[in-house]
């Protein structure tokens, strides 16, 4: 199968965006708690959407392999998934829990976008939390379905980060959830993408993509909820600091989780993560 090149003039380096919450030992550890507690909103989605054994995967901004490890399951020994990052220390830790898992039908790719080789067409084009960083994603999605096969299925799932909450208000849940948007916002990110997949689907020249929506909601101390939270917080802190945002004195961010759930608990409520939104759509056959 021939590889494909993206064209640099579409997806260059200059029209993306810094991924703002950088590439620290911290943040890929982040990234492996979030998928702890998100695994199970995506899981339905790429259900619902058809991804099944025997498919050929690729999975854009891979990060470290959380969505790719997903899709390996999905697809089974007979399938395959390649991931794609920018990131080399990511796609290292990804190789290294593949291995791990014993899964040798996944392979991990440093890549920019405008540089990206790809064995292609795919059944199956993923990506989760990409979206949102992009300037154009219409444009980019538009290209990256190039890849794909007739028949073939897109499928990204994006978050409304505005739709967090808590009953009864539980103030520092609110504050560091302000903290966070206000970050990504200053930074250029999208932080309504979720419910912008429908039209960026249609802007790509895609079939109009079915949707899917959910969120986890948690009460108590909300552990995992509060670790996620105060991760991103954490990750985000130089870039919110440079923004005049909030500054590490205000967020005290070695002790932010447990505030965040000993507020939670006191006020005896729950609390709400953000939306998740996912869309698919197949390509005409």
């Amino acid at each position: 199968m021939a590889a494909r090149m993206m064209p640099r003039s579409l997806l260059g380096m200059d029209e993306t965006r810094a991924y703002a919450l950088g590439d620290s030992a911290d943040e890929h550890r982040r990234l492996m708690l979030q998928s702890r507690f998100i695994d199970e909103l995506t899981e339905p989605l790429f259900t619902r959407a058809g991804l099944a054994e025997g498919m050929r995967v690729l999975d854009v901004g891979c990060g470290v392999g959380d969505v790719s490890l997903l899709a390996g399951r999905f697809v089974g020994a007979s399938g395959s998934v390649l991931g794609v990052d920018r990131s080399g220390d990511s796609i290292d830790l990804a190789r290294r829990r593949a291995a791990s898992a014993g899964l040798h039908n996944l392979r991990f790719e440093q890549s920019a976008l405008e540089e990206l080789h790809a064995e292609g067409p795919f059944d199956a084009l993923v990506g989760r939390l990409i979206l949102l960083y992009l300037p154009d994603p219409a444009q980019v999605l538009q290209q990256l379905a190039s890849l794909v096969r007739p028949g073939g299925l897109i499928i990204f799932q994006e978050m409304d980060m505005l739709t967090g909450r808590s009953l009864p208000p539980v103030p520092l849940y609110e504050r560091v959830g302000h903290w966070i948007t206000t970050t990504f916002q200053r930074a250029g990110v999208d932080i309504e993408m979720g419910s912008r997949l429908f039209e960026t689907y249609r802007r790509a020249g895609l079939p109009a993509p079915q949707l899917l929506s959910g969120a986890r909601a948690m009460g108590g101390a909300c552990l995992e909820l509060c670790a996620w939270q105060a991760g991103t917080l954490g990750s985000l802190l130089p870039l919110a600091e440079k923004l005049g945002v909030c500054t590490r004195d205000e967020v005290q961010i070695e002790t932010l989780a447990s505030r965040i759930g000993a507020e939670i608990a006191a006020g005896g409520g729950s609390v709400h993560a953000p939306v998740f939104v996912g869309a698919w759509s197949r390509l005409p056959g």
